[in-house]
């Protein structure tokens, strides 16, 4: 079994809804391929609580597990902002971001290339912000600009799991991107 020594790269990407019935029962939605990839950066988000005896930090514990950061793409396209951001056609033709538009819990889903193979990653629960880009003037090259967007992943509440890794010997690893596996433990199901 190949064990990357470096990780590279960052494709692959899909979005998709994350549901939660009044029973805690999770639905996925289908897949939505973005295309034009650029870069992810989900820093994960901890307190550090000290507790003090003997004059001393005498017990350490972090708690969090959370994950934030921005997920940057060429250009996200007219299909996910209305399926996720809440944007609406207007009267004439074009592509309205609406103010205070409800927008759904979502999972991401994306690969990264390694010294040796592969590697796909799915991330639960995670919410949205507004898309950013930078506008300027064209100069003397055409450098492209992107667009990102804030992201929180708060994981999934009955298990607790925010990031799950899958290399290509792992049984899901090939049906990851067509059928995204609900979050579960091998300890819960047996």
């Amino acid at each position: 079994m190949a064990n990357n020594k470096v990780l590279f790269g960052f494709s692959d990407l899909y979005i998709g809804t994350y549901e939660v019935a009044q029973d805690g029962t999770v639905t996925l939605g289908a897949p939505y391929h973005q295309a034009g990839a650029v870069g992810f950066s989900p820093e994960p988000q901890s307190d550090k609580e000290d507790f003090y005896a003997d004059n001393v930090p005498y017990f350490t514990s972090y708690s969090g597990g959370t994950r934030e950061g921005d997920l940057e793409v060429a250009k996200f396209d007219d299909d996910f902002k209305e399926q996720f951001l809440g944007y609406q056609r207007t009267t004439g033709g074009g592509l309205a971001e609406i103010k205070g538009a409800v927008k759904p819990n979502i999972y991401v889903m994306f690969s990264i290339d390694g010294d040796q193979e592969k590697e796909k990653i799915i991330m639960y629960n995670g919410s949205l912000g507004d898309i950013t880009r930078e506008y300027s003037t064209l100069e003397d090259t055409r450098t492209p600009v992107t667009e990102s967007i804030p992201t929180t992943f708060i994981g999934d509440n009955a298990t607790g799991i925010t990031v799950d890794t899958y290399k290509p010997t792992d049984s899901g690893y090939d049906t990851l991107f067509t059928n995204p596996p609900v979050p579960g433990l091998a300890s819960q199901s047996e």
